[in-house]
């Protein structure tokens, strides 16, 4: 039995014309064996043993009844139940060999156990980035207002609502993040783009996960603010230019 890709490699255009045909091939990594005439049965689909950082290669499944030192078992129902019954048959067919069994699952989730420790690490450093982000944005716009007390309460007497004031320190703090999120993106895009093409099958970089990445990262900004901008925009303006 032949994968797609393996059935390509031969010559075949079509997955269907190949079965039935016969090949030559060595089915053993030995100078004792050399090629045998292999005749196709079947073409599944491409098939992944290894890791996406690895290209997909063609596979070759033989059916030999002589020698066999692996088994594959498709199964449905629970996985405990059958690790129990495939052991009891092993041993008593095999008593004097431990049965070395692993599910397909933990083995796939050890080709990648560096990438998850990878996006663990950078979802932490993410997670408290943004909480001194908007420790600093709480703080500078404290500041900003303690500065700009008698500038806010002279516009309040001019007849600026409280939605002007909070639109007008928002926007402030809205062009840095702005401006940070264009220096950010080339930046961004670079070091994706190095790491995706490290996997031999991998997701198209399009604009749209960095401009949610700037919408959220302005709305955390924002969060952070408008609270306090509220607060100083609806002080009493007397009390505003009574300031200092």
């Amino acid at each position: 039995v032949l994968t797609e890709l393996a059935v390509q490699r031969l010559g075949f255009t079509d997955p269907a014309e190949a079965v039935g045909k016969t090949f030559n091939a060595s089915a053993l990594d030995s100078e004792a064996n050399g090629p045998m005439t292999m005749t196709i049965i079947g073409v599944m689909e491409d098939a992944r043993f290894r890791s996406v950082h690895r290209a997909l290669e063609p596979l070759m499944f033989l059916h030999d009844r002589t020698d066999a030192d692996h088994l594959i078992i498709r199964y449905s129902g629970d996985p405990r139940v059958l690790a129990d019954e495939v052991e009891a048959i092993w041993s008593r067919y095999s008593p004097e060999e431990v049965l070395n069994a692993r599910f397909a699952e933990d083995i796939m989730a050890d080709l990648y156990e560096a990438e998850d420790r990878r996006a663990t690490t950078f979802a932490a450093f993410a997670v408290l980035a943004v909480i001194v982000a908007c420790l600093g944005l709480f703080g500078l716009a404290a500041f900003t207002a303690e500065r700009r007390t008698k500038e806010i309460g002279i516009r309040k007497v001019m007849g600026a609502r409280t939605q002007d004031i909070v639109r007008l320190l928002a926007w402030q703090f809205t062009q840095p993040v702005i401006i940070a999120n264009l220096i950010a993106w080339p930046a961004a895009w670079w070091v994706m783009r190095s790491w995706l093409n490290g996997f031999d099958t991998r997701i198209d970089l399009t604009p749209t996960p960095f401009i949610l990445a700037g919408g959220l990262a302005l709305l955390i900004a924002l969060g952070t603010i408008i609270g306090h901008a509220m607060r100083v925009a609806r002080t009493n303006p007397v009390n505003a230019l009574r300031y200092e």
